[in-house]
């Protein structure tokens, strides 16, 4: 997760007056920033759109390995069972990870949107 909120907190709006020497680079400063926050939107976005396409398909196969379960109780194999309640429980774990990962994205994109909406309001 891209961390900026050290670097946009400690950004005060420009205050100059067109006699100012610092305008140019001021603006550049800006443009600087804003380009960031846009570019860790992004980032974090697309992050937040691969985890959720992983905690899918690992929602998938602890679905499938539920099924596994049932065939192997109705042929009596416990081994097997046994087997598949693990890779299971491993697949309930890992989409609870992600899961929470997902969940830090869209709150990190919200915060950055807040940011460089209150960042923009400046100019």
């Amino acid at each position: 997760m891209v961390e900026l909120n050290h670097l946009f907190t400690q950004i005060k709006s420009p205050s100059y007056s067109e006699n100012d020497h610092n305008a140019e680079p001021l603006a550049d400063t800006w443009s600087h920033y804003l380009q960031t926050l846009h570019e860790a939107i992004a980032e974090s976005d697309t992050a937040k759109q691969i985890l959720q396409k992983d905690y899918a398909r690992v929602q998938a196969l602890a679905i499938a390995w539920e099924k596994e379960i049932q065939i192997a109780s109705k042929n009596s194999r416990e081994d097997r069972v046994r087997q598949a309640l693990t890779y299971k429980q491993s697949c309930i774990t890992k989409a609870r990870e992600l899961k929470t990962l997902v969940e830090r994205h869209v709150i990190h994109v919200s915060i950055l949107q807040t940011r460089l909406a209150y960042w923009q309001n400046q100019l």
